[in-house]
């Protein structure tokens, strides 16, 4: 790590170039010189540096991602070495001449990228290319790399071209690259013509191909490939794609004629061994690490593990295959390189090289990375002799964009399925429990739940209310108090007569049990703190050195905010006080609880047949009318019904599924499914309460990932060959009108989704806001996190919305917003001189002007970025292969705004919440605070200490056992059942 006095050091103000130098990277440096450049002439520093930089130049979400992160963490750890981020606003915005210096440069293209600035930057600055940015341009056309391929003695599959482009095109400095590696292309080719002959041949020029053959596009970029296939075989084709959830491809019987737009490259379809591809990576041309993955071509299915990576297994690679691979690394110049292989009969062929490529989740593949990475820096380093090259101050990273806040909302990581059971009742014995009030009340502890079974026990004796449903509440208590979670609701209704007195009190008594924090969610917390660690001691370390987390008092969500933040400090314990609990700023408040319960009736109105055309304009595309759909889910849900009362009946269901975790077992399987059942399978589409949707598709995601033999066991019918299918089916259907309803519960126009995300999230919208400007304020640098749950998410997504921010996705694009949601707000500040040469937006107008007039151009800037992560969550989750931590990983974040001048962005922000027409918002927020929720308990003020002194829980009852922080725990709660035992017999 730095030490103050060591960034404190003064720095020369330009380049001391190394003495040896090759001809070439002296006539690069010669032509950067301060006329180039606008540098200041360089002098020699006073002390050698001590650190080494390297500069990663790609898009954020590559430069960012799990891998990079991990590479550079350990290039960081273990050699004398700094990284810079240059990050999107540098990249997009900025003139390469004010991009930030660096002795080491990671560069690599994709979607969005400006190839052509790295490019000039590398003659600019002549640092060391991991992969040469030029010789990059040469992926972008298949028929060069192919044809590279062959000259180097690389196989490939036999193939025509029909160029209708005249050609790929090459820069001449990359043609003079290529000769020097003893490769020369032609460079003016004919423009062919393309024959169907029969409806099984083609000809292209004098060259005949037959069918099966592939048809791809010659732009490296165009993932849109066909096979088409002999008509002896039952000719259509497949088209392939880039991998769109579990799929890569799909048949199509009618697609048989050639494309006739467009230059394309005809290959020989290969019969692959094994029907797998092999995908290869290299570090230089001495390290070769290969993996097998199921070829796309077989059906079009893609097999996933819990973090959705494609599973793929490592394979050994020949001695010709790793002369292949060497090659390959070699002449396109590309040290950190991804090929595709195919291995035929024995013979193998390369198919693609697509440069820059990392291999996902592998600690063999990074630690060797990273390893031959930093002994290549080294190496250059002292044959430059880079410790004398002192960089000028305007090009630090200092004077750069560099990240200055982080703030961060968190929905809580997983639970378990959330239940709740609804009575009316209006005896004396229920009234009783209001303790004399007229306000909602809400009862928590084991002790006081039984004051609501001795109220049932009560009216039963004296009948004074449906004996079943005393029965029914009564033993859900008896079963459900004990559990952590459980709380029982009682909402007064009371109407008056014509003077204003008390004529009756009805009563809602609400059950609700589960939502509880899974031992899934311990590994999705402490992985996602790990991972936000490791990024921002990339973008900026000093955000760590201020930081404050606050947290709901809710315990699932408190829990995920302790596990969350040991890793994210890298401490063993979280300090008592540290977390700070804001309940009217996380929790629930109840004041948007009157629009969204008009909301819930709406949607049920839209759901029926005769708004058919009012739901149009929400309901997704390409899917069946939403009345055929809810037929479809009562109809499945019968059907399933029926097999698990049968298997049930005749299955030793002890015997399925060996270990359960979160306190399930069989009977507790049975009770929820039965429970979900008769909501649905019971009544029809008239009846059906959408918002129980959200119910059948928790228990759904939750069972195949928790509970996946038994669920995979118990829906099956032995006496049929449908499988997993009517569940399959079922849960597809589920998804997609868990995906309509969920959002539109917090508002179906945009008035109501403004007004419910202000009254649920105002505070906290205010309180992020507050900490952007604060940070402006600041000289340094912090980080800000919330956790809360899925309401303010989902409210505080909405405002942002709906404050008129130019959004990179739609609404309808934003998916499922699961555990562990993320929405972030980065704020980025540039102290040097001037603005970005090519930013399209101008200046921040804050750090333009102020009453005294302009500002010096040293003034910092700032702008901010909005992004998002859709959390833990994968839309095929019955088809990933599950592990025992049964955990799903949270998905990479994704920007949801480019960057915005930050005068701007608080604009739109202001210029909504300002609306004189929301002034009443802070007003109802205030008065369902005054309100509150009050618990039956003996003293006033013990609400607030349960809170504090209750320990976080974590669910135990894990598949692979209890250990650490789940045996704290089990031990803290069977010290609390051995309490209520002890209290009970007194």
């Amino acid at each position: 790590m730095d030490t103050d006095n060591e960034r404190k050091q003064p720095i020369t103000n330009g380049f001391t170039f190394p003495k040896r130098l090759s001809t070439d990277a002296a006539n690069l440096a010669a032509s950067s010189g301060p006329d180039s450049s606008g540098l200041l002439s360089p002098s020699t520093p006073t002390h050698p540096r001590k650190k080494y930089i390297i500069g990663v130049c790609s898009m954020d979400d590559k430069a960012r991602s799990k891998p990079m992160r991990n590479i550079l963490d350990r290039l960081l750890n273990n050699g004398p070495f700094e990284a810079i981020i240059f990050g999107d606003k540098c990249i997009l915005d900025e003139d390469v001449r004010a991009w930030p210096a660096c002795d080491f440069f990671i560069s690599f293209f994709s979607k969005g990228f400006p190839l052509h600035k790295a490019i000039e930057y590398v003659k600019l600055r002549t640092p060391f290319c991991v992969n040469e940015v030029d010789m990059q341009t040469l992926l972008w056309d298949r028929r060069l790399v192919l044809e590279i391929l062959e000259q180097i003695g690389v196989p490939t599959p036999k193939r025509l071209t029909m160029d209708r482009d005249g050609g790929p095109k090459m820069d001449d400095r990359v043609r003079q690259k290529l000769k020097l590696r003893g490769v020369t292309l032609k460079e003016e080719r004919p423009v062919p013509e393309l024959t169907v002959i029969d409806q099984d041949t083609i000809q292209i020029g004098n060259q005949i191909i037959t069918k099966p053959f592939v048809e791809k596009p010659v732009s490296g970029e165009d993932h849109n490939i066909h096979i088409y296939y002999h008509s002896s075989a039952g000719g259509g084709a497949r088209r392939l794609f880039r991998k769109v959830a579990n799929k890569s491809s799909e048949y199509d019987p009618e697609l048989t004629l050639p494309r006739t737009n467009g230059s394309y490259i005809y290959e020989e379809f290969m019969d692959v061994d094994n029907a797998e591809d092999v995908k290869v990576y290299t570090i230089g041309e001495q390290f070769v690490y290969a993996e097998t993955r199921k070829s796309p071509v077989v059906d079009g299915l893609v097999r996933r593990n819990t973090d959705g990576k494609e599973i793929r297994y490592v394979t050994q690679l020949t001695p010709e295959e790793k002369k292949m691979a060497a090659g390959i690394c070699k002449v396109f110049g590309q040290r950190v390189c991804g090929f595709d292989l195919l291995r035929v009969h024995g013979k193998s062929y390369v198919i693609d090289v697509n440069g820059w490529s990392f291999v996902k989740g592998n600690n063999y593949y990074y630690n060797n990375c990273s390893s031959i990475l930093q002994e290549t820096f080294l190496r250059n380093a002292h044959q430059r002799k880079l410790s004398e090259v002192v960089f000028p101050k305007e090009l630090s990273a200092e004077k750069s964009w560099r990240l200055k806040a982080f703030i961060s909302v968190f929905r809580h990581a997983d639970r378990t399925p959330k239940q709740k059971m609804k009575f009316s009742f209006s005896s004396a014995p229920f009234r009783e429990l209001l303790n004399g009030g007229g306000e909602e009340v809400i009862i928590r502890q084991a002790r006081d739940l039984k004051l609501v079974s001795a109220a049932a026990e009560q009216a039963m004796e004296e009948g004074l209310e449906d004996t079943n449903k005393l029965m029914l509440l009564r033993n859900i208590l008896d079963k459900k108090s004990n559990l952590p979670g459980t709380k029982v609701q009682v909402k007064p209704s009371i109407t008056k007569d014509e003077e204003g007195n008390s004529k009756s009190v009805k009563l809602k008594i609400i059950v609700k049990w589960g939502g509880e924090f899974t031992h899934a969610a311990k590994y999705q917390s402490r992985d996602l703190g790990d991972n936000l660690r490791k990024d921002l001691l990339i973008m900026n370390k000093h955000v760590l050195d201020d930081v404050k987390i606050f947290t709901s008092s809710e315990r699932r969500v408190r829990a995920t905010a302790e596990l969350f933040t040991q890793r994210f400090l890298d401490i063993r314990e979280v300090p008592k006080n540290m977390l700070l609990i804001r309940k009217e700023m996380l929790d629930d408040s109840n004041a948007a609880k009157e629009h969204t319960d008009i909301v819930k009736k709406e949607l049920h109105g839209l759901l029926q047949p005769e708004y058919a055309e009012d739901i149009a304009k929400y309901w997704p595309k390409n899917q069946e009318e939403p009345g055929k759909l809810v037929q479809d889910i009562i109809v499945a849900m019968r059907t399933l019904r029926e097999i698990m009362r049968k298997n049930f009946k005749t299955l030793d269901v002890a015997a399925i599924q060996k270990t359960w975790c979160c306190y399930e077992s069989p009977s507790l399987f049975l009770e929820r499914w039965e429970k979900i059942f008769g909501e649905f399978a019971d009544g029809d589409i008239s009846s059906f309460d959408p918002s129980k949707v959200s119910e059948l598709y928790d228990s759904l995601k939750y069972d195949a990932l928790h509970n996946r033999t038994f669920l995979e066991t118990i829906f099956v019918d032995k006496d049929s060959d449908s499988g997993m299918g009517p569940m399959r089916d079922l849960y597809a259907k589920s998804k997609v009108l868990f995906d309509f309803v969920s959002p539109l519960e917090y508002g179906i126009n945009e008035a109501d989704r403004l007004e419910i995300g202000l009254l649920t999230s105002l505070p906290l919208v205010k309180q992020i806001i507050e900490d952007i400007e604060a940070s402006k304020r600041s000289t340094s640098p912090c980080t800000r996190l919330y956790f809360t749950k899925e309401s303010h998410v989902h409210t505080l997504l909405n405002i942002v919305y709906l404050s008129g921010f130019p959004t990179r996705l739609t609404k309808s694009e934003i998916p499922e917003l699961d555990y562990l949601t993320q929405i972030t707000f980065e704020l980025y500040e540039r102290s040097g001189p001037g603005t970005p040469l090519n930013s399209p937006v101008g200046t921040d107008s804050a750090s333009s002007t102020s009453p005294g007039g302009p500002q010096s151009p040293q003034s910092p800037e700032y702008s901010l970025r909005i992004g998002f992560s859709p959390g833990a969550g994968n839309p095929n989750i019955l088809d990933l292969q599950m592990d025992s931590k049964h955990c799903l990983s949270v998905m990479p974040r994704r920007n949801l705004t480019d960057h915005l001048p930050l005068d701007a962005a608080i604009r739109y922000y202001k210029t909504q919440v300002g609306n004189p027409k929301y002034k009443c918002v802070n007003r109802k927020i205030r008065e369902s605070r005054m309100l509150g929720h009050r618990l039956v308990v003996a003293n006033e003020g013990e609400e607030e200490a349960l809170i504090q002194d209750e320990e976080p829980l974590m669910v135990v009852g894990s598949p692979i056992g209890p250990s650490g922080v789940e045996l704290h725990f089990a031990q803290k709660y069977a010290e609390a059942q051995r309490g209520a035992d002890s209290n009970a017999s007194n």
